[in-house]
């Protein structure tokens, strides 16, 4: 008798906590949310003296089309403007498990072409998409390629700029 009440209760658990089962790694759908303008929010505490605003336009199958322009104002060193290619590439299933977005940037001056003449693009600089919704993108950056000063930043908070419709 014992043993089948804690056969019951088992299952009663186990019923239970599957019924309250919540999504603990959101999913981020790009293709919906990234497009548009995105303005930098500073950590709380951190005085700006700036304005850094990221345009992610999507372009159709040629992938020259898709351009991020990264904007800058800074009241010590001035306006400064900087444009990559970007490409959105997804690791694992949207839906299954865990799935980690990534966006990778390239430059978007390239002189050489492969053998197969394809043209060929310089990685610059790769994120983690921790977050992005129709408000709020959240990227983590995992390397650069770049070498000197540039505009990429590290880890880096947005919120959508103005209105958006797609």
């Amino acid at each position: 008798m014992r043993i089948l009440k804690t056969v019951i209760c088992a299952a009663l658990l186990v019923a239970g906590l599957c019924g309250c089962e919540k999504n603990l790694i959101p999913e981020i759908d790009l293709a919906d949310n990234l497009e548009g303008s995105w303005e930098k929010v500073y950590p709380e505490g951190v005085q700006d003296a700036g304005l850094v605003i990221w345009d992610f336009k999507a372009g159709d199958a040629d992938p020259q089309t898709w351009i991020l322009s990264i904007y800058v104002s800074d009241v010590f060193t001035g306006d400064s403007e900087a444009k990559y290619i970007y490409a959105q590439h997804q690791n694992g299933y949207p839906g299954v498990g865990s799935s980690t977005p990534e966006i990778y940037l390239f430059e978007i001056d390239h002189d050489f072409m492969q053998e197969d003449r394809k043209a060929t693009y310089t990685p610059a600089a790769r994120y983690y998409v921790k977050e992005c919704s129709k408000d709020k993108l959240v990227l983590s950056r995992e390397e650069v390629n770049v070498d000197g000063p540039n505009l990429i930043e590290g880890d880096v908070t947005f919120r959508r700029m103005g209105l958006y419709t797609k």
